[in-house]
């Protein structure tokens, strides 16, 4: 989008001042909002508009920003590659010139609240809680609109998160406990609670056989977790916060196994699990997956811990002459020699998402449209 310049900076002020007006209002939407179906809700909003100077554009004294950029209440802008500009700064020299980006898109954050009516969590407020120059999806800690922990840790900070000593529940929704989900699980049906560590949660749930199979750990979960749960639920996890990651991917059992708990805890009770410490069976603590509410992390897929797909997911660029290449490097059916995997138009895996979901969070990506949120690479709609 092109934001005519006044003067250097005025433009970005002028910017800002729309972006502040418009999360607030779509703030107030939000806490306003007690019925999902009342007209003019936008409590889960994340808008897309075009914003521009009162300028008539040229190349002189405009400014390019790339589709994608988000603009946060406080008017810092986010990149899609995600850098960061805070409010009043210039930008750098590679976005100031205009360029071949539509003019007509820009998506202005909007804090949207949590699935579950949990309010609105760090991981959907539009703001860098943690520092790092990601905000919300952008940020690979966040696990969902319903994670109240940017990071580092990967408890999601909810109420109730462990939903009692042993028991637990979706954990990717707006708390944990008896609650609408019916999700169901304990992790005294963890055949790896076994002495001397007890994981994941320790002694105090130690695997007891005759619970599994019961309603405490049924052999699968209900219609009504998988429809709730599963879908919020991000690449690599069961609904449970059981998830595997590429560092551990193939790790043998002897050696902790290939899965470890995001709800992992030290002895104070403070979370320990971070992506950084993965491979660290004391801080991230083994467990289980349960399969029947488990999501896979598929070759071509955004999974939690891999950001990007690898390079073999993508298409090479085309022969500089539009021609066809003939050193064999794409294959008739677009795939590459030697793969499997299929590779789609535009840089996007073609497996990047199952079938009817839009692709999100790479490079050139469309933003989610509203009342959806971008989860490991897919827009997934935020159940209310």
């Amino acid at each position: 989008m092109r934001i005519n310049k006044h003067h250097g900076r005025d433009g970005l002020a002028s910017l800002r001042g729309i972006a502040l007006l418009t999360a607030v209002l779509g703030s107030v939407a939000c806490s306003s909002n007690n019925n999902p179906g009342d007209a003019g809700d936008s409590s889960t909003s994340q808008m897309d508009g075009g914003i521009s100077g009162d300028g008539g554009g040229g190349m002189d004294g405009n400014t390019s920003l790339p589709d994608g950029s988000v603009v946060g209440p406080d008017g810092e802008v986010t990149l899609p590659d995600g850098r960061v500009i805070p409010p009043d700064a210039t930008p750098p020299s590679d976005v100031t010139s205009p360029s071949d980006v539509p003019s007509d898109s820009r998506t202005v954050c909007v804090p949207r609240a949590c699935a579950g009516g949990g309010g609105v969590a760090q991981c959907a407020d539009c703001i860098d809680n943690d520092g790092d120059g990601r905000v919300d999806e952008a940020d690979p800690e966040c696990l969902g609109p319903c994670d109240n922990t940017e990071g580092p840790v990967l408890l999601t900070g909810v109420p109730g998160e462990t939903g009692g000593r042993c028991r637990v529940d979706c954990y990717f929704d707006a708390g944990n406990g008896s609650g609408s989900d019916q999700c169901r699980w304990d992790h005294r049906c963890d055949p790896l609670s076994v002495a001397p560590n007890f994981p994941p949660e320790g002694p105090t749930c130690p695997y007891t056989p005759s619970m599994v199979g019961d309603m405490t750990c049924p052999p699968s979960q209900p219609r009504q977790c998988l429809d709730s749960c599963r879908p919020i639920t991000p690449n690599g996890c069961d609904c449970f916060g059981c998830c595997t990651f590429p560092a551990i991917r193939g790790r043998s059992q002897a050696m902790g196994g290939e899965y470890v708990w995001l709800g992992s805890t030290d002895s104070s009770g403070a979370g320990s699990c971070t992506l950084a410490a993965a491979t660290d069976v004391n801080r991230c603590k083994p467990c289980t997956p349960v399969p029947s509410c488990f999501n896979d992390c598929g070759p071509c897929e955004v999974c939690i811990g891999r950001p990007m797909p690898p390079p073999e997911c993508f298409p090479p660029p085309p022969p500089p002459d539009g021609g066809t290449p003939t050193d064999g490097s794409v294959a008739p059916d677009g795939s590459r020699p030697d793969s499997s995997v299929p590779v789609g138009d535009g840089g996007t895996p073609a497996t990047q998402c199952p079938s009817g979901l839009q692709a999100c969070g790479l490079p050139g990506q469309a933003p989610c449209p509203a009342n959806f949120y971008c989860t490991t690479g897919c827009c997934i709609q935020i159940p209310l």
